[in-house]
């Protein structure tokens, strides 16, 4: 674990993100996290501040359905 925030009900996930990347000083090649943050915006704000080369890792809801890009 590298980063941590404790949040009230009303904070999404995806919503202290911005906060949660502002506590990290160095490069990252993997980020691991839960469905929560499942999705364009989370995918989109990692590259742009680690660059292409990170590893995203995060898996879909169960409910998730495939679809063609």
């Amino acid at each position: 674990m590298v980063c941590a925030d404790l949040t009230t009900d009303d904070v999404g996930d995806p919503t202290a993100l911005p906060g949660l990347l502002d506590q990290i000083d160095g490069p990252v090649a993997k980020f691991i996290a839960d469905g929560a943050y499942d999705g364009a915006p989370t995918r989109d704000l990692l590259e742009t501040r680690f660059g292409e080369i990170v590893e995203i890792i995060i898996p879909p809801p169960k409910t998730a359905v495939e679809r063609a890009l």
